[in-house]
């Protein structure tokens, strides 16, 4: 009643999804008739022929990894055999149907994604959700993920919750529908219709104070008596609605027995899942109690739940009859009801250890054991923000000390890879006198704060405190601190930070040494790094820590060959355990880049960015927004990249992130190289690397290799762009990866320009194995060859190597100033040679053009002269046979003329 509005956008959401998917949240306070809602559209759905999945939030299991979406896709699990092995063994992994590796948060959410679409083949589906508020947080990521991928998807979610509170739902991009109060004409025959005969007084009052609930409209009156129903005693005095409606059900409990009410605690602590009426009656009896199939009878006349005998299911007829139950028992009796559960669910141990968790009120290790064992299982299935919260408590039961610390440890560990960094540094502030607990305050401190200096008060001191130790599980404490504290080095890029970093050598895993020696000087220790990369990429198996693969990608990206890997370590170690790898993602934004895909730069930076916000990843964030910097700048939208490079100004300087604020240095040069400021990109380069300098500790110099060598040569300063290529050729750089012989092979040839043998080492640049793989300096190569070549009037071949690197440029790429300096070469080279004046027939080259275009911009001739590789004197007598052909005799003249030029001739 009154909501034709809402029926109408419901409907349109299931015709909707028999095309294509949908979500629509229904938001609005309790009582205001969303539950109603969905039962219409559960309804509709039916009559319509599509498949209805449902799912409850119960407040109870919010702390049970996936139990939500247990109830959404167990259902469908028919439907299993129809998907690729390995999604179909990650459901059964989350779903705790299975043992095996912990599956990544973004496998589980593929594969449940993947079944739901198999499913909606068969037949379009209809999923309605109740009270999203309350369902757990790995099951509400998953949602989340679902819901924004339903294009190819035949289902349509409803989902319902109370204003202001999603619980951990991100509704971002949800289209949501707020149910209001019903209008006053319906109210008024909500009212009546239920309620007839009220006086008229009363009747008004019950209208104010409901203020349009629907639920307030139905059930106050039959609180009221007779003589307040008739009008001869005034109404209660007025309450908060929500308190109003809690009371209305308080009372109807409180006319309850207490047997009736512990029937129905255990209902409210058990959750409403189908088949729970088994559950109950046993735990009825694990209490001490006669079970009485007139228990819930009782209930239903009551209107408080209702009882599906066919399903063996109890659910309540609204959330706040649940909420009244729990909170009007008292806390002994709360106890006694987990007890009796826990005794009925020893098949299931995580729900077990979840009520004996609640059932305890004093330390108990047998407790915290098995809550420990919960924990464990949780993680095994990708549950970490649950597994957290189990740990926790059952630190909070230990009655050991030192298994108190330890659990303590796990909860910060599991904390932190969920992504809750808060809880994570709350955590670990208690633990800090351990290693573990130091490395994830360290761990915390970086990626949230970026707190170098609070990294190295709290990680050298642990770390020297735990060298005597041979334990594994502190030698793998010890790898976890020196992972925290190499990354502060590295992007603290500050001498005085990399003396602790070298005394925990000694104790360090080969994976993590391989590492450093890849990452923290690699113009000196990373020659070796790739064959030792094969070996342990040869050793992983489904059994190796996920920890070691971590550096395996951060070894493998400064290499610039994480692609090489990626596929093997995802079918080693398993796709769902590989994908729930945070700095991956990293990884592949930054190959991205220099592989150049960059439109998917931009793709995988929008997810990171989400990511990174939601979980308080603040140097994920720089790191990204780094990422979109790199894209800017090779694009030559300045624009943009001023906006990235003020971002990570504003984070990195007060934070004295010298590798981070070098970033903004690298970037700006590549942009000024691309648009021909070959000064300003020598400038900023040579701070950063100075000439024939290959800086210690300055992981990133191959990538402003290139830019330092074309600039020196560009503005005349050859010796120096030799110098810095002989100390690439000190410093073998060609023997660390395929990607740093490219870039040393390119540069040789560019500075060899001006003689005789730059053709063989062009030709020798461009046939390094695998130096097509990274395009852009794959196509400078060309560029430059190209304009060697022109410069010798090879025209033919010129236009070869220059149609190639503009088509890199301007296809791939998107690189319009890159692509601009192409096309200037080929025009140069005879590619739509001769522009004609219409008004005399006088032709001017395309050379004469590009120097005339220079001249207009301000520069002068020896400027001209650096850019284009020609000297002073014979770009003055291109400027000379010019200025007639244009009928003027000065440069201030110069910009007019070309337009009155170009206008004259349709151009």
């Amino acid at each position: 009643m009154g909501r034709t509005s809402e029926l109408h956008a419901l409907e349109a959401l299931l015709v909707e999804a028999e095309k294509e998917g949908a979500a629509l949240l229904l938001r609005g306070d309790p009582g205001v008739g969303k539950t109603a809602l969905l039962d219409a559209v559960t309804a509709h759905a039916r009559t319509g022929g599509l498949r209805v999945l449902q799912v409850v939030g119960v407040e109870s299991e919010q702390e049970l990894a996936f139990s939500a979406l247990h109830q959404l896709l167990y259902p469908l699990f028919d439907h299993l055999a129809g998907l690729p092995a390995f999604q179909s063994a990650v459901l059964e992994q989350a779903l705790s149907i299975r043992e095996g590796s912990a599956p990544g948060r973004f496998a589980i959410s593929a594969a449940a994604l993947a079944l739901l679409q198999a499913a909606s083949l068969r037949r379009p589906l209809c999923v309605v959700v109740d009270d999203v508020h309350w369902i757990d947080r790995s099951s509400a990521e998953v949602l989340t993920f679902i819901t924004r991928r339903l294009t190819s998807c035949r289902a349509a979610f409803v989902m319902t919750a109370r204003s202001g509170a999603h619980g951990f739902l991100d509704p971002t991009g949800l289209r949501v529908l707020d149910v209001g109060p019903l209008p006053a004409p319906d109210a008024l025959v909500l009212l009546d219709s239920r309620h007839p005969g009220l006086a008229e007084a009363t009747r008004r009052r019950l209208l104010d104070e409901s203020e349009g609930n629907p639920l307030a409209l139905v059930e106050l009156p039959s609180q009221l008596t007779d003589a307040q129903r008739d009008g001869v005693e005034t109404l209660p005095t007025n309450l908060p609605l929500n308190s109003r409606l809690e009371s209305v059900f308080a009372d109807r409990v409180r006319q309850l027995g207490s047997v009736t009410r512990f029937a129905l605690l255990l209902t409210a602590l058990d959750g409403e899942r189908p088949g729970n009426l088994g559950d109950i009656r046993a735990a009825f009896g694990a209490g001490g109690e006669q079970w009485d199939d007139g228990l819930l009878e009782t209930g239903e006349r009551t209107g408080l739940v209702r009882v599906d005998h066919v399903a063996e299911q109890v659910t309540f007829r609204h959330p706040l009859v649940r909420s009244c139950v729990v909170h009007m028992s008292p806390a002994g009796r709360r106890r006694a009801a987990h007890r009796a559960l826990a005794e009925v669910l020893k098949a299931e141990p995580e729900r077990r250890a979840l009520h004996l968790a609640h059932a305890a009120d004093d330390p108990d290790e047998a407790v915290a054991v098995e809550l420990t064992g919960a924990a464990e299982r949780a993680m095994a299935r990708g549950g970490a923000a649950e597994a957290a919260t189990a740990y926790r408590r059952a630190a909070e039961l230990s009655q050991d000390s030192i298994e108190r610390v330890r659990r303590l440890e796990q909860a910060a560990f599991a904390a932190g890879i969920a992504g809750l960094l808060g809880t994570a540094h709350e955590l670990a502030g208690q633990t800090t006198e351990s290693l573990r607990g130091a490395a994830a305050a360290g761990y915390v401190q970086f990626h949230r704060e970026g707190d170098i200096d609070a990294v190295y008060r709290i990680l050298p001191p642990a770390m020297e405190a735990a060298r005597g130790s041979t334990a594994p599980k502190d030698a793998d404490a010890f790898d976890d601190a020196f992972y925290v504290l190499l990354n502060a080095a590295v992007w603290g890029g500050r001498a005085e930070l990399w003396p602790p970093v070298y005394r925990a050598l000694d104790r360090i895993s080969e994976s993590a040494r391989m590492c450093f020696d890849s990452v923290a000087d690699p113009a000196r220790t990373a020659h070796d790094v790739r064959e030792r990369l094969d070996r342990a990429t040869a050793a992983l198996s489904p059994e190796t820590p996920l920890w070691r693969v971590t550096w395996l990608i951060y070894t493998a990206m400064y290499l610039d060959c994480f692609t090489y890997y990626d596929g093997v370590w995802r079918e080693a170690v398993g796709h769902s355990a590989y994908d729930s790898l945070r700095f991956g993602v990293v990884a592949r934004t930054h190959e991205a880049f220099m592989r150049g895909e960059w439109d998917k730069v931009q793709a995988i930076t929008s997810q990171g960015f989400a990511d990174a916000t939601e979980h308080e990843y603040h140097l994920i964030h720089i790191i990204f927004t780094y990422g979109l910097a790199m894209v800017a700048s090779g694009r030559g939208d300045e624009e943009a990249l001023r906006r990235h490079c003020d971002t990570i100004t504003a984070w990195a300087q007060p934070r004295r992130m010298q590798l981070l604020m070098s970033t903004v240095n690298e970037t700006w040069a590549r942009a000024a190289v691309g648009r021909g400021d070959f000064e300003e990109a020598y400038l900023l380069t040579s701070a950063l690397t100075p000439p024939g300098e290959l800086p210690s500790h300055f992981p990133h110099f191959s990538r402003v290799f290139l830019d330092l060598v074309e600039s020196a040569m560009r503005t005349g300063r050859t010796e120096a762009a030799r110098a810095h290529v002989e100390a690439g050729r000190q410093a073998r750089l060609d023997a660390i990866s395929p990607h740093h012989a490219a870039i040393l092979a390119a540069a040789a040839a560019a500075v060899a320009a001006p003689d005789e043998e730059a053709g063989a080492l062009y030709e020798a640049a461009l046939a390094v194995p695998d130096a097509s793989l990274w395009p852009f300096e794959h196509a400078r190569v060309r560029l430059w060859y190209g304009e060697w070549l022109r410069r010798r009037r090879e025209y033919t071949a010129a236009r070869v190597q220059l149609s190639l690197a503009l088509e890199v440029f301007e296809q791939q790429l998107k690189a319009p100033l890159w692509a601009q300096r192409a096309r200037d070469e080929l025009r140069a080279a005879g590619v739509g040679v001769g522009i004609a004046d219409a008004r005399t027939g006088v032709k001017m080259s395309a050379q004469e053009r590009r120097i005339a275009e220079l001249a207009a911009s301000g520069l002068s001739n020896k400027e001209i002269g650096r850019q284009l590789n020609i000297s002073p004197r014979t770009a003055g007598a291109h400027l000379y046979r010019v200025f007639p052909k244009l009928g003027i005799t000065s440069r201030a003249a110069l910009r007019d003329a070309l337009k009155a030029f170009d206008e004259a001739n349709g151009m």
